[in-house]
């Protein structure tokens, strides 16, 4: 199977790798603009042959596309992509917006092609667990889910805050809860005076009744030095709340941990019960086995033709709707029911 990755930046760079890791290297094909960046196949002995200006130099020649470029290049590569009969997997955010989304998801699905959304939080060994826990019935209902994704670091300059690190936990919390929230209300800021958010607070409200919080930020102070944009602080962490226990779980640190704690009413007084605190293990995962493991499941999809998963309206369309809605809340202060297309929910 040959492989074309379009983009190498810094997640770019992190895709080689993942490729390299996954026995793939020799089937790879990277098309990068710029030419100083190509040194960074010294580091896996890649040819400088198998690098190319363009993606329509070798596209004729690939059975899969990866795109990891800045997102405003994503649905113009994306289709092309789909149009020369390709499957595509494309990291996250699938698009600008979700017209963009709705009209790839339909090409994908008139070419008979598979269409991937890179999430890779969603292969994370602390979100496999929790996910494994939520259906054990351990905490009962979900009442409040919380996550924190910011610190110290560069501004993006193709999107804000909420569409590229708000988005990954508001995609987590979806998959973890499975469902659809019915509610956003958003107050964001724009500091740097760019247009773009550089502070986020997200509350979403799900189907019966469970309430989260996303806050996402360059401005505020991060807790651990972060693992993919080099020099960055950087805080990663969420929290969810149930009826009989609760979690907290740290990405950057690795670390998960359930409380058994929950509230019962006693002579009329609602009183805590608090017991064990109890630090799961956790299987360190280092951002480029995130990938690995993402790729592996997308080449999955292609081997069997099965829908991929996370698919392309889920976290593509759907969340492309929901970060519309996020900022029609924000100019507008007000709450804003979410309102996806008749047939497309779920």
């Amino acid at each position: 199977m040959k492989i074309l990755q379009v983009g190498l930046g810094n997640f770019g760079r992190r895709h080689m790798e993942a490729w390299h890791r996954l026995g793939l290297g020799e089937q790879l094909w990277i098309a990068e603009l710029d030419e100083n960046k190509w040194q960074e196949g010294v580091r896996y002995n890649f040819p400088r042959g198998r690098f190319v200006r363009s993606a329509t130099e070798v596209l004729d020649q690939v059975q899969v596309v990866d795109v990891v470029t800045p997102t405003e290049g994503h649905f113009d590569l994306c289709r092309m992509a789909l149009l020369a009969g390709k499957d595509v997997f494309v990291e996250k955010p699938m698009t600008m917006t979700s017209d963009q989304a709705r009209q790839l998801v339909e090409l994908a699905k008139s070419a008979g092609r598979l269409l991937q959304v890179g999430f890779y939080y969603r292969f994370h060994p602390i979100s496999r667990r929790l996910s494994r826990e939520l259906r054990s019935g351990r905490f009962g209902g979900i009442r409040y889910v919380s996550g924190s994704f910011c610190g110290f670091k560069r501004a993006r300059t193709d999107v804000g805050v909420t569409h590229t690190d708000g988005i990954h936990f508001l995609d987590l919390f979806n998959w973890l809860l499975g469902g659809f929230p019915e509610e956003v209300y958003a107050v964001c800021r724009d500091h740097f005076g760019r247009r773009l958010e550089d502070l986020s607070i997200v509350i979403v409200t799900y189907p019966g009744g469970t309430l989260g919080k996303i806050e996402s930020g360059y401005i505020q102070p991060g807790r651990w030095k972060d693992k993919v944009v080099p020099g960055a602080l950087t805080t990663k962490a969420i929290t969810i709340v149930g009826e009989r226990a609760t979690a907290e779980a740290d990405f950057e640190a690795e670390t998960l941990t359930l409380y058994d704690a929950h509230h019962e009413l006693r002579d009329g007084v609602w009183s805590a019960v608090v017991g064990d605190a109890t630090q799961l293990p956790i299987e360190p995962c280092d951002p480029v086995q995130m990938v690995c493991r993402e790729l592996e499941a997308f080449l999955r999809s292609v081997e069997s033709r099965e829908p991929p998963s996370p698919g392309p309206v889920e976290s593509g369309l759907h969340l492309a709707m929901l970060i519309e809605h996020i900022y029609e809340s924000a100019r507008s202060r007000i709450p804003v029911k979410v309102r996806l297309v008749e047939g497309e929910r779920g």
